[in-house]
């Protein structure tokens, strides 16, 4: 089991960028992005971010420069050493993120649910 007082995460510049915009807009100090996961058997797992102002007792946090990530004890295994990217498309734009240990499990994915190759978290 992961000691849940240590994560690693990754935050493209791109991504971070992109998320201190999007909490400053928000006008709430309290706001963070919480970053969750399930594990589905094998080396699948369910992804998903959100804005959330409530930090939970057994969060582990992470700072970042404007703005701080939630990750709960049950998420922690799968969310550490996990990369959240951004990326601009033609297809729309949206948050990504991979795990190198875990597949984001296919239907379901995460933030309302595109599967596959990471979040579909659109803004």
């Amino acid at each position: 089991m992961l000691d849940t007082t240590t994560i690693t995460l990754n935050i493209s510049q791109e991504a971070q960028g992109r998320l201190r915009e999007i909490i400053e807009a928000r006008d709430d100090e309290k706001l963070a992005l919480r970053v969750f996961a399930q594990g589905m058997g094998g080396n699948l797992a369910r992804f998903g971010m959100t804005l959330d102002g409530e930090q939970l007792a057994d969060d582990s946090v992470v700072e970042f420069p404007g703005f701080r990530v939630f990750v709960d004890r049950e998420s922690a295994e799968f969310v550490h050493e996990s990369e959240i990217g951004y990326q601009d498309g033609l297809m729309g734009a949206g948050f990504t993120l991979e795990n190198p240990r875990y597949e984001q499990a296919p239907a379901g994915g995460c933030c309302g649910g595109s599967g596959g190759a990471g979040c579909g978290c659109q803004h």
